[in-house]
């Protein structure tokens, strides 16, 4: 059915209203441009409305209407992709939307990432210059019926219309003219498809959820409007106003002392921040500050304003042109990725189920189509990738991203092997080796995801699709001297112990133990996929020798003996990884109770503090006051995570610090995906009955079932329920005792003799 969808998609034309003309500097893109709207009509006999299905695919973001319906309740449709290499198309049954006699389809284009702005994000990252292809938004549609008949394609038949749209981008926000009414069509710009179309495997984006404004108050002349949490998705807002008044609409995440908006954390690539090199350029024409900010110029009477191609992350919006009393209603709309939850944990710690709801809320309010870091950004980093990828799948169904996002990975891989740092590639490269080719922990991302789909979701399929490109990257690593390689590493980022972006502990070690973990990782594939590994143990063995001569003490430490070469020693096995866990206990403990460690130094931290029983360290960090803290992290009461601990001007909406959920599932709730499990078919069930809870509920929805976690303290007494998936292997670790069960599925009202916790 694919390869009849894909033969007979590929046969459409690609079409669109006419190219648009922004000048020699593209600096005409920040002029009024109205989007398009292209048409088509087909007519149908009494017996062919039955079994039809639409094939569609856009450069760029699209809505589809037939007969007047929008098809569905997709937004944000348009996958991100390398376009010249790969496009990604949907398939939607329209039986009932189809009526005999003249059908009619529109797709409404917004420009997405196939046509962004020429801002230069952090002052150098020019999207019309770097991405490999940019452009007009197009579409490619077919109708096909129950036999593979085509009953309408996209082609020169069509005609196009402009649409309310005078201004529309990924990170600056619409301007909408709500009266304006288009008055002729125009024959459409063809062009023949010579692109790859390959079948969507992402979930689409939605409008999952709302908030409503909990107060609005008058302020330098404008409406302060606070919807109580932070929102990654659209303003949904209805005002009265009169024909041709102009309203904006101002995002915000945060508010300064004096209880004005702060607009730094979310200007798009900092442009316009006052930094100590000087202000952040954004490029010829560009505004002065980068901010999220939706234009609308009302209709008569009562108007209606949702977003269509732009999130924005906000808790609060400015909204100029309005007094009070014509604002009628205002709402912040989540939008993201529709991500089926695979896991959840209920505490009756309250702060343990904040900081489980910080973390959902965050996570998904950066995930649209893709990976992303925050909305300033909204680029898929590797590092973040790894970082948080545990966390992330035991909370989400995250197998259809994986599937992208390796494939997005190995599209921008260089002609010697080398990976990017942000998938899709948009030009940075921050210390990487060539351009093109990211720091080695970003890298990484590309066998340790591989790796992790076949872990958790059984994917050997795409072990097998990447394996010669995996198996490149490997020989990639390998040509160099690792000492010259090992400096193009930026390290644990976002330490504490940070003096500035790069600086950070043990940065020349964690530039070896990238090396090491990524052959590590693609020596694990081979021997899942049956494939030829000496080399890769071979060279694994004499670099994990190498860096224990080079950074190794007699005491058994490593590096500077910072709490991240704790982490990461200890991670790699590089010595005694209990012995090391200890050590980097020990140094929590003398720094006040604080985790210290950047993204990769507290993923590994929670990790092996987890496996060598000393959860309290963990748990003391997550439940400290004060600052650093979650807890001072959380103070506002907007609900989603910051990017850092001590910057304050980084963005408020950043999930990079939320893999304490997978110290939650696997501690806890007691659930681990083992290191040799496929498809999670291998699981560690190993409870700390904490002190700081008495009752707790984990379950995680496995490929094969769901497993669940349950425990709850009476006195000195814990009864502890299980239900596991059949066909899966159980390690029962309870007391340092662990039995291994094969054919368990469940088991309730287990007692716990007195002393088993704590």
């Amino acid at each position: 059915m694919q390869t009849a969808d894909m033969g007979a998609l590929a046969s459409a034309m690609w079409v669109s209203g006419p190219d648009f003309d922004y000048g020699p500097d593209d600096a005409g893109y920040y002029a009024d441009h109205h989007n398009h709207i292209v048409h088509g009509t087909f007519d149908l006999g009494p017996d062919q409305c039955a079994g039809a299905r639409l094939l569609v695919a856009s450069l760029g973001y699209r809505v589809v209407w037939v007969n007047g319906k929008r098809l569905n309740d997709e937004v944000l449709s348009g996958d991100w992709t390398r376009y010249d290499r790969a496009v990604y198309y949907d398939a939607y049954d329209i039986t009932d939307l189809l009526a005999p006699g003249q059908n009619t389809i529109q797709v409404e284009l917004g420009n997405g990432w196939y046509n962004p702005s020429p801002l230069t994000l952090f002052g150098k990252y020019n999207l019309r210059q770097r991405l490999a292809e940019v452009g007009t938004p197009q579409v490619l549609l077919t109708v096909l019926n129950n036999a593979g008949q085509v009953l309408c394609r996209s082609d020169a038949s069509w005609t196009w219309t402009e649409g309310q749209l005078t201004f529309n981008n990924v990170y600056l926000g619409e301007h909408r003219d709500l009266s304006f009414v288009s008055t002729g069509r125009g024959a459409v710009t063809v062009r023949h498809n010579t692109r790859q179309l390959l079948p969507a495997v992402v979930e689409r984006c939605r409008m999952l959820g709302r908030e409503e404004a909990t107060s609005v108050v008058e302020q330098d002349g404008a409406l302060l409007v606070d919807i109580g949490h932070t929102v990654a998705g659209f303003a949904d807002m209805t005002f009265r106003a009169h024909v041709g008044q102009r309203v904006t609409v101002t995002y915000a995440e945060g508010m300064d002392a004096q209880g004005r908006p702060v607009y730094d954390t979310n200007l798009a690539g900092m442009v316009g921040l006052a930094t100590p090199r000087g202000t952040c350029p954004g490029g010829s024409g560009a505004p002065e500050l980068a901010l999220e900010r939706d234009v609308i110029t009302a209709a008569e009477g009562l108007n209606h304003f949702v977003n269509e191609f732009c999130w924005h992350s906000f808790r609060y919006t400015v909204v100029e042109g309005l007094e009070a009393g014509d604002l009628v209603s205002f709402a912040g709309a989540y939008v993201h990725t529709d991500l089926r939850t695979t896991g959840t944990l209920v505490t009756d710690n309250p702060f343990y189920q904040d900081l489980l709801d910080a973390a959902k809320r965050t996570k998904l309010n950066n995930v649209h189509g893709i990976w992303e870091d925050c909305a300033r950004e909204r680029l898929g980093y590797g590092g973040d990738m790894v970082a948080l990828f545990s966390s992330n799948a035991f909370l989400f169904d995250v197998s259809g991203l994986l599937d992208k996002t390796l494939a997005d990975f190995r599209c921008d891989q260089t002609d010697r092997g080398g990976l990017p740092e942000t998938a899709p590639f948009m030009g940075i490269g921050s210390q990487g080796p060539a351009y093109g080719e990211g720091p080695l922990l970003w890298q990484l991302a590309y066998p340790y995801l591989a790796l992790g789909a076949d872990r958790w979701y059984g994917r050997a399929d795409l072990l097998r699709r990447e394996w010669p490109y995996l198996r490149r990257f490997a020989s990639y690593l390998m040509s160099f001297d690792p000492a010259d390689l090992a400096g193009h590493c930026l390290g644990d980022h976002g330490s504490i112990e940070s003096a500035g972006f790069g600086s950070t502990p043990d940065k020349g070690f964690c530039g070896w133990c990238a090396i090491l973990w990524s052959l590590e990782c693609v020596a694990e594939i081979a021997r899942r996929l049956g494939q030829r590994h000496e080399d890769l143990d071979q060279a694994t063995q004499e670099l994990h020798s190498q860096i224990v001569v080079r950074f190794g003490h007699h005491d058994g430490s490593f590096g500077q003996r910072s709490q991240t070469s704790y982490a990461f020693a200890a991670g790699l096995r590089l010595g005694d990884s209990r012995a090391l866990t200890q050590g980097l206990a020990e140094r929590i403990r003398g720094n006040d109770g604080v985790l210290a460690t950047g993204i990769f130094g507290t993923m590994l931290a929670f990790d092996q503090l987890n496996r060598h029983g000393m959860d309290d360290v963990v748990e003391g960090w997550l439940l400290r006051e004060g600052d650093p803290s979650f807890h001072a992290m959380l103070a506002s009461g907007s609900g989603t995570l910051a990017e850092e601990f001590h910057v304050f001007l980084d963005s408020l909406d950043h999930a990079m610090f939320s893999s304490y959920v997978q110290w939650m599932s696997q501690a806890l709730g007691g659930i681990r995906v083992a290191d040799d499990a496929v498809a999670a078919d291998h699981l560690i069930i190993r409870p700390y009955f904490s002190a700081h809870t008495n009752k707790v509920a984990c379950t995680y929805h496995t490929p094969r079932g769901e497993a669940h976690v349950s425990w709850e303290r009476a006195g000195d007494t814990i009864r502890l329920d299980l239900t596991i998936p059949a066909g899966t292997r159980i390690d029962l670790c309870l007391n340092e005792e662990t039995r291994t069960l094969d054919d368990m599925t469940r088991t309730e009202g287990t007692e716990l003799i007195p002393g088993w916790g704590p």
